[in-house]
């Protein structure tokens, strides 16, 4: 007589439930972890991208530090060095801000008339004075004289003087700004309220 033995025995529940939730939660973790991988592989394109923007910078920075270098290299030869005084001068005037030409020339054309135009300007320092020469022309000889009156009322300039007085052959006093003309000289006191305050 053949007798059958069952051995195995009846899965609890929780094993039922176990096999069934099994394949998704490895699918979850399948995506998550290709979600992952991918983050990672931004974050590693993102370095190295970055890395290369960096080198890329040092190479410019050291290109700069060798131009300056050699800039500096130059101008310590004999034949620049006039030039580098010259340029060391002119920024200590700019720094100093003794003179604004802009300034210089808004004051004088706010002191001449309508009849008078202003013909070139010249400016220099004579010792401890500022000078400037102005040469105008106008139609008569009346706007000369309100301009030299203008002037002297002027708190920007002082002690104003004619240098030279003539007639205008160009124009021989037919147009708008023709017929006189007059070279003069001040002194420019408009730089000296700035020296008052840095001290």
């Amino acid at each position: 007589m053949k007798t059958t033995l069952n051995l195995a025995t009846n899965p609890s529940l929780r094993e039922r439930y176990a096999l069934k939730v099994s394949a998704p939660a490895a699918g979850l973790a399948l995506v998550v972890l290709i979600l992952l991988a991918h983050a990672v592989w931004g974050n590693y394109q993102a370095y190295r991208a970055a890395q290369a923007q960096t080198a890329h910078d040092a190479q410019l920075l050291a290109k700069a530090q060798r131009k300056e270098a050699d800039l500096r290299r130059d101008l310590g030869q004999p034949k620049y060095s006039g030039t580098f005084r010259e340029v060391h001068f002119v920024n200590l005037l700019i720094a100093q801000k003794k003179l604004s030409v802009p300034e210089l020339f808004a004051k004088v054309a706010d002191l001449l008339p309508v009849d008078l135009r202003l013909v070139r300007l010249l400016y220099a320092e004579r010792g401890e004075d500022a000078v400037v020469r102005m040469e105008v022309t106008g139609r008569n000889q009346g706007a000369l004289d309100e301009f030299m009156s203008s002037l002297e009322k002027s708190p920007d300039f002082a002690d104003p003087a004619v240098v030279n007085e003539g007639f205008d052959k160009q124009q021989n006093g037919s147009g708008p700004g023709g017929g006189v003309t007059m070279t003069c000289e001040a002194r420019y006191l408009g730089a000296a309220p700035m020296e008052q305050e840095e001290q």
